[in-house]
């Protein structure tokens, strides 16, 4: 059976899983689930996760279904280098805050301002008005600028070598970048930091990337 990663690359936490993975060469089966056809609705699928969200880790009938866990997981179980999921406790700790801030912050307002502008129209919800679009940017302005005070003068959020919280949180500032709008226009320091993360991720992060990217342009398209 081995170990299976069921993830969509549209999804954030989904990117963060499968470059993990990628990454670190954990031999694994890809099993992409098209959200758009409902495969994750199906009988099989919700008795993995009745949540019906993506990603999903089955490990010859262990199955995690939160991403963060997920990679927590692995990486402790496949001994990836260090600095992902530092095995101190004090830097550990670090990781582990960021991904806690994350859902609630960078995630909740760069998902606001991408599905509001991108997928509302395709679930029927009415236009936002110009208003509404610049609360929405205000809010992701607001994480982005903690995302600064992260940084400092470091090269990764954590320090000068990259962390999964780095994974996640990069996927997550990725999303709203899909939009009109540039959101680094009042953030060189999120920009260089993004920068670094793709060239440190390359090619797994552009390869990735590119498949969402496609996945947005065909939006709307039919």
């Amino acid at each position: 059976m081995g170990l299976d990663i069921y993830y969509n690359p549209a999804s954030q936490p989904s990117r963060s899983v499968a470059m993990f993975v990628k990454l670190n060469k954990i031999e694994h089966n890809d099993k992409v689930v098209n959200l758009f056809k409902g495969e994750n609705k199906t009988p099989e699928y919700l008795a993995m996760n009745p949540s019906h969200t993506v990603p999903v880790m089955n490990d010859d009938g262990f199955i995690i279904c939160q991403s963060p866990a997920i990679v927590k997981y692995l990486a402790d179980k496949c001994k990836t280098a260090d600095h992902w999921y530092p095995s101190d406790l004090k830097k550990r700790a670090k990781v582990n805050e960021l991904l806690d801030w994350q859902h609630t912050n960078i995630r909740k307002h760069g998902s606001g301002v991408f599905f509001n502008i991108k997928l509302g129209p395709l679930f029927g919800l009415p236009p936002m008005t110009p208003e509404q679009v610049d609360e929405k940017y205000k809010e992701l302005d607001g994480s982005l600028t903690l995302i600064e005070g992260f940084l400092k003068d470091q090269k990764f959020l954590c320090g000068d070598e990259i962390t999964i919280a780095d994974l996640f949180i990069a996927n997550e500032v990725l999303q709203p970048t899909m939009c009109e709008r540039d959101i680094y226009e009042n953030h060189p320091k999120v920009k260089a930091w993004m920068d670094r993360v793709r060239e440190r991720l390359n090619p797994v992060w552009g390869e990735m990337v590119g498949v969402f990217e496609q996945i947005v342009s065909g939006i709307g398209s039919g």
